[in-house]
C-alpha cells in the first residue's frame, strides 16, 4: 500500500496477487515536474516474463515524463512514452526469444485538474463523481462486442473471451494508443488492472470510491473483487483533488 498525506492530490495505491503464484501487474504513483503521474500496468499472464514488461512500462514512463515535462504537452509525452515502452519490451522480447507484453493506462494530471490519459489493453482510468462514471475504452475483443450492442457492459463481465485483447505493449512492431483528455474536478480518478473492473460492477466502484478516502478506497476495491472470485492480480489507484 503506497500513501500520499501532504499537500496536493491525495492518493493511494494497493496491489494484490490474488489468486496467482506472482504480481504480474505494476504501478507508478508521483510527483514529475509540476504534474502528477500515475499508471497501472498489467503483464499478460499467457506470456513469458509480463512482470518484467509492466516494470519496463512504468519505469519508462516515469523517465520520459521527468525528460519531457514541462517542456513537452502532456498528450505528446504520453504518446512517446509509449511508444518507446512498446521499442524497448518489443527488443527485449526479440533479444531473448520471449513474447513479453503488457497492457498500460497512464494518467498526468495538471495542477487545474485537467487530465491527460493513455491507454493500451484493458488496464482503465475511471473519472467517478456521486452520479456517474466516465471510463476509458478497453482494447479488447470484448468491448468491440458492447461497442457494436451485441453484448451489454454487464454481459461483457461474464464473457468467456473477456481476456483477450486487440492491443497490447511488446508484441508488435507498432502499436495503437488511445489518447483522451478529462476534467478530474469535483470527481475522483481511480485506474485499474482488469482483476477490478471485470468482477466488480461500476456501481459498486462509484459507491466505493465516493464515500471513502483513497486509502480505505483502495482497500474496499481490493476486498470487493476478492468477494467477487476475482483470481488475478488485482492493483488499483484512488487519487482526490
Amino acid at each position: 500500500m503506497q500513501v500520499r498525506r501532504e499537500s496536493g492530490p491525495r492518493y493511494a495505491a494497493m496491489s494484490d496477487t490474488g489468486g496467482r503464484e506472482r504480481n504480474e501487474d505494476a504501478y507508478f504513483t508521483g510527483r514529475v515536474n509540476g504534474y502528477h503521474v500515475f499508471a497501472v500496468a498489467d503483464g499478460l499472464g499467457g506470456h513469458a516474463c509480463g512482470e518484467v514488461a509492466s516494470r519496463m512500462a512504468v519505469e519508462i514512463l516515469e523517465e520520459t515524463a521527468g525528460e519531457e515535462l514541462p517542456a513537452t504537452g502532456p498528450a505528446e509525452v504520453l504518446e512517446r512514452a509509449f511508444e518507446r515502452i512498446n521499442a524497448a519490451i518489443f527488443d527485449y522480447n526479440r533479444e531473448n526469444s520471449l513474447n513479453a507484453g503488457t497492457t498500460l493506462s497512464a494518467v498526468i494530471v495538471g495542477e487545474s485538474g485537467r487530465c491527460w490519459i493513455g491507454t493500451v489493453g484493458d488496464s482503465r482510468t475511471h473519472i467517478v463523481t456521486p452520479s456517474s462514471v466516465w471510463h476509458t475504452r478497453d482494447q479488447s475483443y470484448v468491448q468491440g462486442l458492447v461497442a457494436s450492442g451485441v453484448i451489454s457492459p454487464a454481459e461483457a463481465m461474464l464473457h468467456p473471451r473477456k481476456n483477450v485483447l486487440t492491443q497490447a505493449l511488446g508484441l508488435a512492431a507498432r502499436v495503437q494508443v488511445d489518447l483522451d483528455e478529462q476534467e478530474l474536478a469535483g470527481g475522483v480518478l481511480v485506474i485499474s488492472s482488469d482483476g477490478l473492473h471485470d468482477y466488480v460492477p461500476e456501481s459498486v466502484i462509484r459507491e466505493i470510491v465516493t464515500a471513502n478516502d483513497p486509502d480505505t478506497a483502495c482497500r474496499r476495491l481490493i476486498a470487493a473483487a476478492r468477494d467477487a472470485a476475482s483470481t488475478d492480480n488485482t492493483t488499483v489507484i484512488v487519487a482526490r483533488a
